[in-house]
């Protein structure tokens, strides 16, 4: 066949690629594969075992054991959902005010999504209404699944351009009626042609017209990367149209009571949400539809912290026979092994129970930080994996050996495994088998020792999470980091320098995910 110009030439390497997607395998994916357990219909089962389990809406690098009693487990994340539309996620919501988020990117080069679309599917309980909500890399909401006449809810993955390739998934109880947790709800995805490809043919040719003028080094192949650059500005855009037009589309689908008709911005609703104060449906239905994720979750959060859990923590304590007065001026330390310290109370005696209670509660404290406090929520995606990374391991080794390990002295043996352990860690995370949260400390601890090679002497991300307790409820005292987080993501974010994607436009879009 022979190609006369670029253009034909894109055209020609897009052919080829029309009829399904490419995929690659994922090193979890090749280990399964390699260990007999890959099959169809897999199930995926939702996290419960890590410190943030799934309550948090940023959880990159995620996977969900598939159990086999036979084979043994496996450990996939939710992009293989994608590659094997038999398979599934199968998770539960605790109780009726329980959420549920699950991050995934689409498993296939960024072209692709010109030929190609996805959908999204949850499949409920009988007589349940779950709302599946999703959200881009941005934070912005870009989808909320409906009936589709077949007892499920479906929505499909927006196709408006081809950079943004990284989502979550919020499940959550639509109705508020009361819910059983031995009741399953199952994600699963299909792929489909992409019927709106036009919208991103201009992306995908200038795209070709750019690569094939840099591959045979063309002395004029930044006239193709402007090009390109002035597509992807006008595609910025229309992303942002786009999304205003669902917004709106949804808006208007609303019952009458509940569009919102008053005159207040989404930040100030927002703002009402974090103090505790209630808002009216119409206000939390407008606030669904146009906040962004991160906001949303940080008010919801210092809401929950100051009303509800501040409450049940207060009701506890006043069965031990004390009161909110007792710990008025409070302050706690939660420190990255785990290790709680109360401070502020001078009775000895009132100090070790509320510690007690303290410590009963700590993992929920921390979910809560990480929520709310500004120098973990605004931490780039690389370093905010390897801060978190760092608190799950380190209260996984205290737990294990009753030390504080050094993580600087960590290794990777030429085998894989991890060197540099007391013998009891070191047996269970380098011998055990089969069991979720072994498999997830030991992702973490490789993620920690590559990146303290990788950032040299800058120091790893610690923190400790800090609350005070005034006016008759908790808050977040935001406790920050002694390193240089700036520069830590410096040298973990790899850096195109003298090609062709260093000068390429990136959008203004603040990644959240």
């Amino acid at each position: 066949m022979g190609i006369n110009n670029v253009n034909e030439q894109s055209s020609a390497w897009g052919a080829v690629f029309r009829k399904k997607p490419v995929f690659f395998m994922t090193v979890k994916e090749t280990e399964a594969f390699f260990n007999g357990k890959m099959r169809r219909n897999m199930e995926l089962w939702e996290d419960t075992c890590t410190l943030s389990s799934n309550n948090t809406y940023r959880r990159p690098n995620t996977t969900y054991e598939v159990y086999d009693r036979d084979k043994g487990s496996a450990f996939l994340d939710m992009g293989f959902l994608i590659k094997d539309e038999t398979s599934s996620l199968k998770g539960n919501l605790s109780d009726e005010n329980d959420v549920d988020f699950y991050n995934f990117s689409i498993p296939f080069m960024n072209f692709q999504r010109n030929y190609f679309g996805i959908e999204a599917y949850i499949d409920m309980p009988e007589g349940c209404d779950y709302d599946l909500t999703l959200y881009d890399e941005y934070g912005n909401q870009v989808g909320k699944a409906e009936w589709d006449g077949k007892g499920r809810k479906t929505l499909t993955i927006p196709n408006w351009d081809m950079q943004t390739n990284k989502y979550c998934i919020k499940v959550e109880n639509g109705n508020g009626e009361e819910i059983s947790p031995d009741d399953y709800y199952k994600i699963s995805f299909h792929v489909t042609e992409n019927k709106e490809h036009e919208k991103t043919d201009v992306i995908r040719e200038a795209f070709g017209e750019l690569h094939n003028a840099y591959s045979r080094k063309d002395k004029n192949w930044r006239e193709y990367l402007d090009k390109y650059n002035a597509v992807l500005r006008e595609t910025e855009q229309n992303y942002i149209k786009e999304m205003e037009r669902l917004h709106q589309k949804q808006f208007e689908s609303l019952p009458e009571e509940k569009k919102y008709k008053g005159g207040r911005t989404v930040d100030e609703l927002l703002q009402d949400m974090a103090e505790g104060k209630d808002l009216s449906d119409a206000e939390r239905e407008y606030v669904k539809i146009f906040a962004n994720l991160k906001d949303f979750e940080k008010a919801q959060q210092k809401a929950e912290l100051k009303n509800d859990f501040s409450e049940d923590f207060v009701k506890e304590l006043e069965q031990r026979g004390l009161s909110r007065d007792d710990i008025a001026g409070m302050r706690v330390r939660i420190e990255s092994n785990g290790t709680v310290t109360v401070d502020g109370i001078a009775n000895d005696a009132v100090r070790e129970q509320v510690q007690e209670l303290v410590e009963k509660y700590s993992d929920k404290m921390y979910q809560y930080y990480i929520g709310i406090a500004d120098s973990a929520g605004n931490l780039p995606g690389g370093v905010y994996q390897y801060a978190t990374d760092v608190q799950e391991v380190r209260r996984y080794l205290k737990g294990v050996t009753g030390e504080n390990i050094s993580l600087e002295n960590l290794y990777l043996t030429p085998d894989g495994k991890i060197g540099g352990l007391p013998d009891k860690a070191a047996d269970l995370l380098n011998k055990t088998k089969d069991n979720a949260k072994t498999e997830q400390v030991r992702d973490a601890l490789k993620n920690i020792i590559g990146n303290i090679r990788i950032s040299g002497g800058l120091g790893i991300p610690d923190f400790t999470s800090q609350f005070q307790f005034s006016n008759g409820a908790f808050s977040v005292a935001d406790s920050g980091f002694a390193v240089d987080v700036g520069a830590l993501d410096g040298r973990l974010t790899p850096q195109s320098s003298g090609n062709m994607y260093s000068d390429m436009y990136k959008y203004q879009f603040k990644k959240v995910l």
